[in-house]
């Protein structure tokens, strides 16, 4: 099979030796828990990275007006892949999508409101709430339960929605009679909708044909008056060391009190991490189809290696992201079998880290060559 990029061709010794948290943090262990991939960076990004340090181009940029080349990109990029038109002057470079998060909450809401988010969340959304006091109102994922989220949100009555889509930990993708619900929803409640989409483009494709990913804020004019939507390429083209992300406020109370603070108030923009993205966004769509292909084998193999490896385990294919949500619950050892994975040698996210709904859980991270990924399960299963 063609591997231009070696996706596939990835060892335990060359990754275990990989600097950054994902392999280092847990010295020992198979690394299968922080959203990093293991695949090598694709060549349009080291390339030009390479170039400028060659050039010794690392000091102030000649960028003209905010946003930096890649929020100008962000804008163009988002109406010829999916069909938006953000309003350049609503774009904001931030140095990632958590930023983006905590400034909307700060400033649209006091200690005390309740903010509703799709529960099991990611981790740092849930902690980012309690640590800014802020009181978490849980709503269910999936298309079939947005009756239940509707009941739940006139009855809480939350200032802000915290909208993970694609979603992290489950995978779900958001379709479009979904978020047009979820946007009737906010529009008689009243909700502002931070909208992160940081996984969209690593949505698989639908089998019916229907779009792979949907901006909250294209469903509708009121959907784009109250969204701030948060992204970058950092995900699907694993650039998170590098801190960048982009922030485009479509709720003018929010973007007039963003437009109050001093010029990067919220900090600049990263050269390296601009010209990374550029790179991704324009020279990189090769790269990520394979990828893509990679992923897709990936969640579709893991159905066979848990069936042999852990026969008790339940598990859907996620429709995007490159994370598995794992019930373990049958093994019985409570809300954490993720120390039973550690005990065989796997590293994996535990699942109440994000929420109530983790218990007897884990995230699995599945971005790595399918070999790798049957060692990983085949330890898992103590094999």
């Amino acid at each position: 099979m063609s591997d231009p990029f070696g996706l596939r061709d990835l060892d335990e010794a060359t990754l275990a030796s990989t600097p950054g948290v994902k392999w280092q943090a847990n010295p020992g262990r198979l690394a299968a828990w922080v959203a990093d991939m293991d695949f090598p960076v694709a060549p349009a990004i080291s390339e030009r990275l390479q170039a400028m340090v060659t050039r010794g181009a690392l000091g102030y940029p000649n960028w003209g007006p905010s946003p930096s080349p890649a929020g100008r990109l962000f804008v163009d990029r988002m109406s010829s892949r999916w069909g938006w038109s953000p309003d350049l002057e609503r774009v904001h470079d931030l140095a990632d999508v958590l930023q983006g998060v905590r400034i909307a909450v700060e400033l649209l809401t006091q200690p005390g409101d309740p903010i509703a988010l799709h529960t099991p969340a990611y981790h740092p959304f849930l902690n980012s709430l309690r640590e800014m006091d802020r009181r978490i109102v849980e709503l269910p994922v999936g298309a079939d339960r947005v009756d239940d989220v509707e009941s739940i949100i006139v009855a809480e009555r939350p200032r802000l929605l915290i909208l993970c889509h694609p979603h992290n930990p489950t995978g779900h993708r958001f379709d479009r009679s979904e978020l047009e619900r979820l946007s009737a929803i906010a529009e008689a409640a009243d909700l502002v909708v931070v909208s992160d989409e940081i996984h969209a483009d690593l949505a698989h494709q639908n089998p019916s044909g229907a779009e792979t990913h949907i901006p909250f804020a294209s469903v509708s004019e009121s959907a784009a008056r109250r969204t701030v939507t948060v992204t970058s390429a950092s995900k699907a083209f694993n650039l998170a060391g590098l801190r960048w992300a982009v922030m485009h406020v479509g709720h003018e109370e929010l973007e007039r009190r963003v437009r109050a603070f001093p010029d990067h108030f919220f900090g600049a923009p990263n050269i390296i991490a601009v010209e990374a993205a550029l790179a991704a966004w324009t020279e990189g769509s090769e790269w990520l189809e394979a990828v893509m292909e990679v992923l897709d084998e990936n969640r579709r193999s893991l159905v066979d290696l848990l069936a042999q490896h852990l026969p008790g385990a339940r598990y859907s294919p996620p429709d995007a992201t490159y994370l598995a949500w794992i019930d373990c619950s049958y093994l019985g050892e409570g809300e954490v079998p993720r120390d039973i994975f550690r005990e065989r040698g796997v590293e994996v996210s535990p699942g109440p880290q994000f929420g109530r709904e983790g218990s007897g859980h884990v995230r699995l991270n599945m971005a790595t060559s399918p070999r790798m990924l049957e060692r990983i399960v085949t330890a898992m299963g103590d094999g």
